[in-house]
């Protein structure tokens, strides 16, 4: 049963839950306003590092305000378990977004009814674990945070009782850490083999296919309508002010890929999910284990590498997200990690005509840019992208 009250926040509606917690719909008791709610569990569940990370998100962004990037409100601990307030943003996933068929975009109420339709179809979701420094996420948490943000349409509903901060809650990334620092116990070395780890290669239609096989003439309709080129072209360009705005602050993602963006019923890209997000003058690459950071199939050959990153790494992330999207299968296929980072680092993508002969020109070579191997041969800012894109 879902929790009627955390710290300030009144509980609403439950939108999803998994392995490190669940997330709810609620309103600040304080203000009136609306919330995501991220609320980690505890008990065998307990995840100290999935902690740290909700505190490192809340740091990272609570000073930061663009539109093209997730706000954060709050984040404390209730009762013993950490939580994060953040916007409720309501929307699809950037592959979903561009999946949608024409009729579905024709206006904003037809894209607000596509949305909604959707979040029925999907149901509730599943909150899927972040991603753990070291492991890409299993193919069922990676389709389950490719769907739908579930929100349920909010009303001018009025809280039913007045916040009077006498609960048992402590704010800040302070008291969370504390928290973690209390709950932590040495980790147990993970080893992965290609047994451990999928790699869930999904094409922007929603659907599996064994590697190498290619599109067929109704797929490659789809990819290539005039229509969805836009809104592909529109989406990278708003992804590209976020990745500028918070490359200004020397921040890397680092976790860059189509479920961390989502686009909402005004057609606004958000840039989510800052849980493995670090500033340039921090050190490294990797975790003091030595545990690689990010998702194995967005990870820019530096990232594998282990070497210290800047914001170009972002930009090699941003350019597998445009390959994929333009060819309908990413730039290098694996099954498992270790073949896959073989090929990231010593072999060149198939160009995007190869595969879809009909590609926007222009994508395919900014494409082919971003994900070049050495960090110096690509695009060397968000800036340079975007105009690029407006060529």
């Amino acid at each position: 049963m879902a929790p009627k009250v955390i710290g300030p926040y009144r509980v609403l509606e439950t939108l999803g839950s998994g392995g490190v917690g669940t997330v709810y719909r609620a309103i600040d008791r304080r203000s009136g306003e609306v919330a995501a709610l991220k609320l980690l569990s505890t008990g065998p569940a307990l995840d100290p590092r999935a902690a740290r990370r909700l505190a490192r998100e809340f740091e990272t962004l609570q000073h930061m305000a663009h539109p093209n990037v997730v706000k954060v409100y709050d984040t404390g601990v209730f009762q013993g378990y950490p939580y994060l307030a953040m916007e409720l943003v309501e929307g699809l996933t950037l592959r979903h977004y561009l999946a949608l068929a024409e009729e579905d975009l024709a206006s904003d109420a037809a894209l607000a009814r596509a949305i909604s339709a959707h979040r029925h179809v999907a149901g509730t979701p599943v909150v899927p674990a972040p991603t753990e420094e070291g492991e890409e996420a299993d193919e069922e948490d990676e389709d389950a945070h490719s769907g739908v943000f579930n929100l349920a349409a909010f009303g001018e509903e009025q809280p039913s009782e007045e916040y009077s901060g006498s609960d048992s809650f402590e704010e800040g990334p302070d008291r969370v850490r504390a928290w973690a620092d209390l709950a932590d116990e040495p980790d147990t070395p993970v080893s992965i083999s290609g047994d451990e780890v999928r790699l869930p290669f999904d094409l922007p239609l929603g659907e599996e296919r064994p590697l190498g096989i290619k599109l067929s003439d109704h797929e490659l309709d789809r990819l290539n309508s005039p229509e969805r080129v836009g809104r592909l072209k529109d989406a990278m360009l708003q992804l590209c002010e976020a990745l500028a705005y918070i490359h200004g602050y020397g921040l890397i993602h680092r976790d860059l890929k189509p479920s961390n963006v989502m686009v909402d019923e005004d057609r606004t890209v958000r840039l989510m999910d800052f849980g493995l997000a670090k500033y340039i003058s921090d050190d490294g690459a990797v975790t003091a284990d030595g545990r690689l950071v990010g998702t194995f199939r967005y990870m820019a050959p530096e990232q594998i590498l282990g070497e210290k990153l800047d914001t170009r790494t972002d930009l090699y992330s941003l350019g597998v997200i445009l390959y994929e999207l333009l060819a309908g299968r990413p730039p290098f296929e694996a099954r498992t990690p270790y073949e896959l980072w073989q090929k990231v680092l010593e072999t060149e993508a198939t160009p995007v005509s190869a595969l879809n002969s009909r590609s926007d020109r222009v994508l395919s070579r900014v494409a082919h840019r971003l994900i070049r191997k050495e960090p110096d041969d690509r695009f060397q800012t968000a800036e340079e992208v975007y105009e690029a894109l407006i060529e």
